[in-house]
């Protein structure tokens, strides 16, 4: 691999092997999508750019999110699924911006993958030891879920419009703002009957 070492880099070379597909399928190479894994790890530098002073919720949950899955995979050898959701987060943190600390837990869970990267990173952001001995972080299981859920409104089982309501809201609350959002469907008309799935959908089925 020292041609490829040479041209993308060690970490590219480690983070396209483990993108390629599951740990134990047989997988063609093709040098040319070496690019997506560079461009991956060139965002993941630019974040560096992005430094906030208030965590964004959106960033939080992610973040956590992030660091629960790709510890899992790797107990679980599911390496290429761990780098995917840490896209998620590059996806997401690009857009909202992210905090020192919270690039520094995620830098954290890139170690392992792009250790000479992270260990850059991690020393730019003012560490003096090496981010591959830090212990891994911790997430927060309240912090893994959105506060509010978007649930499908449907008339007679055709979806016809969405509400985003709390998570875990009432079937009262969910009812209340589905027959808002559908009044045109309904015609004046009450529900005979409600079909309620918390924090998916609420069906208001007319009598024929």
């Amino acid at each position: 691999p020292d041609d490829i070492v040479d041209t993308y880099g060690a970490d590219t070379l480690r983070i396209y092997e483990m993108f390629m597909g599951p740990f134990t399928d047989a997988i063609a190479w093709k040098t040319s999508s070496l690019i997506g894994a560079r461009r991956f790890l060139e965002r993941a530098w630019r974040l560096q750019e992005t430094l906030a002073t208030e965590a964004n919720a959106d960033v939080e949950r992610v973040l956590n999110q992030t660091i629960k899955k790709v510890g899992e995979d790797i107990e679980n050898f599911k390496f290429n699924t761990a780098i995917s959701q840490m896209m998620i987060f590059v996806n997401v943190a690009e857009e909202k911006g992210l905090t020192k600390e919270q690039y520094q837990a995620f830098i954290t869970v890139l170690a392992p993958f792009a250790p000479h990267i992270a260990d850059e990173i991690w020393h730019e952001l003012g560490n003096t030891t090496s981010v591959n001995i830090v212990a891994w972080p911790k997430y927060d299981e309240s912090k893994l879920l959105a506060d509010t859920v978007t649930l499908a409104v449907q008339v007679n089982g055709k979806a016809r419009a969405e509400i985003t309501l709390p998570r875990d809201a009432s079937q009262a609350d969910a009812e209340k703002a589905a027959k808002e959002a559908a009044a045109k469907w309904l015609e004046g008309k009450e529900p005979s009957r409600v079909i309620f799935v918390a924090n998916r959908l609420v069906n208001l089925v007319l009598a024929n």
